[in-house]
């Protein structure tokens, strides 16, 4: 049972959570005209309704359980505050360039020439430093520019401020039914698309699909839509699956994470070049994040996000491109650098 609040009394939950160092959550599901609020209340809790957590490692997990859930009604405060303006917006060139990554692009290409791999997912990050950062302004300027993305705010005292709008949706499943969406696969502006977004896009395909087949049930494919978040595209393909008998869904998640929208194929393979060669820690980025109650589990990747670390006044914003043999170097080098834009146009600063 959640209760509704008013956009007042969550401020004054957010800030007492936040000094009283208590783990919390702010999200908006895709599409949703709701807010809601969890806090940690007891580190103990069996509750099985809880907002789950894990970074990229598996070796992090965040629980947060609610004594209480809140949340507020979007559609009350649906005029849009005049929301301050964003330096990035029209500063855009400023991101650092990288010729690293674009080094390590070229070695994922010869390797997968070679065959060690089909696929990697390679990340990289920014750093920048800031004076004074507006939570929530930008979480509202985030709810109206992704309506289709799961919006979220987290905080944990060891990991600080987390924020995202990440559109891809990993794992729903209810009582004997399952949906995962396949996304990979990005274009921009009047890029069309091509042989490798479509290779790409498959392979995430084949892996869940080839995963399903050890259980018994009947399952469905969706055509391949386009789904748009901002000013990128990407190529998205649901797939449901109707158990002939309850799963352990913890168990599917195990196996199914990480996939290779995030990871690459094969996956050992894949992952071994990304521990041995990407230089940056992703910590939660290309984890996963999302509400459980009971057996229902709805968990999304977490993808364009920003780790802001207050005390230190500094922030770090990730991407990632997924390399196959068709990859151009300078594409997959703009197409994390659009991505970066794509949630730093949303970042309000003073």
């Amino acid at each position: 049972m959640s209760i509704e609040i008013s956009v007042f009394s969550l401020y004054r939950k957010i800030i007492k959570n936040y000094y009283n160092h208590n783990n919390f959550v702010l999200f908006r599901k895709p599409y949703d005209k709701k807010i809601f609020f969890y806090s940690n209340y007891n580190y103990n809790s069996v509750s099985e309704k809880f907002f789950l957590i894990k970074n990229f490692d598996h070796n992090h997990t965040i629980k947060i359980y609610p004594k209480k859930i809140y949340y507020v009604d979007i559609q009350k405060y649906s005029k849009k505050e005049n929301i301050s303006y964003s330096y990035w917006e029209n500063n855009s060139s400023l991101l650092t360039y990288s010729m690293k990554y674009k080094d390590l692009i070229k070695k994922a290409v010869d390797s997968i020439k070679k065959g060690f791999f089909k696929k990697v997912v390679l990340s990289r990050f920014i750093k920048i430093s800031f004076r004074c950062f507006y939570f929530k302004n930008t979480f509202t300027k985030l709810i109206y520019a992704y309506p289709n993305a799961l919006i979220s705010l987290w905080y944990d005292f060891h990991h600080g401020f987390w924020i995202g709008c990440t559109p891809e949706l990993l794992m729903k499943c209810f009582n004997n039914k399952l949906k995962i969406s396949a996304l990979a696969g990005t274009i921009w502006g009047d890029h069309k698309w091509t042989k490798k977004e479509i290779e790409e896009h498959k392979i995430v395909i084949r892996y869940i699909l080839h995963l399903l087949k050890f259980y018994k049930g009947s399952i469905h494919v969706e055509n391949t839509k386009i789904l748009k978040i901002g000013h990128l595209k990407h190529l998205e393909t649901s797939i449901f699956f109707s158990f002939h008998k309850e799963p352990d869904y913890y168990e599917i998640l195990s196996r199914l994470h990480p996939t290779p929208s995030i990871c690459g194929f094969p996956k050992e393979k894949s992952l071994d070049f990304i521990y041995k060669n990407e230089k940056c820690k992703r910590n939660f980025y290309t984890g996963y994040i999302g509400m459980v109650n009971q057996k229902n589990m709805e968990l999304y990747l977490n993808l364009r996000c920003v780790n802001i670390k207050e005390d230190k006044k500094e922030m770090t914003l990730y991407a990632g491109s997924g390399i196959t043999i068709d990859s151009d170097i300078h594409q997959e080098y703009m197409e994390t650098e659009n991505k970066i834009k794509n949630i730093l146009s949303q970042l309000i600063f003073k």
